[in-house]
């Protein structure tokens, strides 16, 4: 049996990329690992994603699939082996939102507009047919992982129950609206900005194979309450009100929904967060807790989750230096 870099090394051979020179990518907070091949003039990214610790990559190659043809700044792909969970994507460069913003942040206003009006373009076009929805028990599976994640290694007195008892209210309001394609993980970290392509392949997209059929307000608040970097308010409440002038939305509706959809994303951030630390030992995501919490207050203000927001004043320790140091311990 052939050992994991065997597998590589005959995949890229097969490929004609076996003599590149590589370069590492620091990956996300999955599995997955990224490596940037160079060749001559030409680049290219492989992704490992080892099947034995990773979902099928075939998730990611459907999408990728449906979003070209819709004329998405999706990766190409140059050559893929699903048994072994090995891809070579298109290069679309380092210049993340997020990295492109360090150096030329009088870009922040424009290239996150360009997001908006990808998202806009996006719902236009048909969800693909093999989409699953993006229903009310995956909304509260991920709503739990704060519980299991955050509250319970604090030893916080709450109950489970409760709190899904609460959420599920709010969030079956937002299952009655039409649907779009939501990727659930739209903000800096994953836009790529290509300002030499045209009009909405300007954004390039990357991991999107958890997308879904949900609320247009999920991806919103991604984009706009983003674990990792501040959004300026104004700029958040003026993207909003340019996205309801392009979509004819109700705005009193999508607000509701875009505070509850914020608030459970925030939960399961958190809680994830709280899982990389304590179950993969990577506590330096302890460090984005403080700024999503700070996003969940906000959300919570919104009067259609005053009972949320009095479970979480009542048994959610807040996340101060001492009880982060209890997740890293823990």
């Amino acid at each position: 049996m052939l050992i994991r870099s065997e597998k590589i090394e005959r995949f890229l051979r097969h490929h004609r990329w076996d003599d590149a020179k590589t370069e590492k990518i620091n990956s996300d907070a999955s599995n997955r690992k990224y490596t940037r091949l160079f060749k001559k003039q030409n680049t290219s990214i492989l992704m490992d994603s080892d099947p034995t610790t990773n979902e099928s990559i075939e998730n990611f190659i459907y999408f990728t699939n449906q979003l070209r043809k819709q004329k998405f700044s999706a990766p190409k792909i140059y050559g893929q082996d699903i048994c072994n969970g090995l891809l070579l994507l298109e290069d679309l460069g380092s210049d993340s939102f997020a990295n492109i913003l360090k150096s030329k942040p009088h870009l922040e206003n424009h290239i996150y507009q360009e997001a908006i009006n990808q998202l806009i373009e996006i719902r236009k076009n048909k969800i693909p047919h093999l989409t699953r929805k993006y229903d009310l028990k995956i909304l509260l599976q991920e709503a739990v992982l704060f519980s299991e994640w955050y509250l319970s290694p604090l030893r916080a007195s709450y109950e489970s129950s409760h709190l899904l008892k609460i959420l599920r209210v709010s969030l079956q309001e937002t299952l009655k609206q039409d649907t779009t394609l939501v990727l659930r993980d739209y903000h800096a970290e994953n836009l790529m900005w290509l300002p030499d392509r045209r009009n909405n392949r300007r954004v390039g997209l990357l991991d999107y194979q958890d997308a879904l059929a949900g609320n247009p307000a999920y991806d919103i608040a991604s984009l706009l309450k983003d674990a990792r970097r501040e959004v300026p308010k104004k700029l958040q409440e003026e993207l909003i009100k340019y996205f309801l002038k392009k979509t004819n939305l109700d705005h009193a509706v999508f607000s509701r929904d875009y505070s509850i959809l914020s608030a459970q994303r925030n939960l399961k951030i958190i809680g994830i967060f709280s899982r990389l630390s304590i179950r993969d030992n990577k506590s330096g995501y302890l460090d984005l807790i403080p700024r999503v919490w700070k996003n969940l207050q906000d959300d919570l203000k919104h009067p259609s989750l005053n009972e949320l927001s009095e479970f979480i004043k009542s048994n959610s320790p807040q996340p101060t230096l001492e009880n982060l140091g209890k997740l890293f311990k823990a």
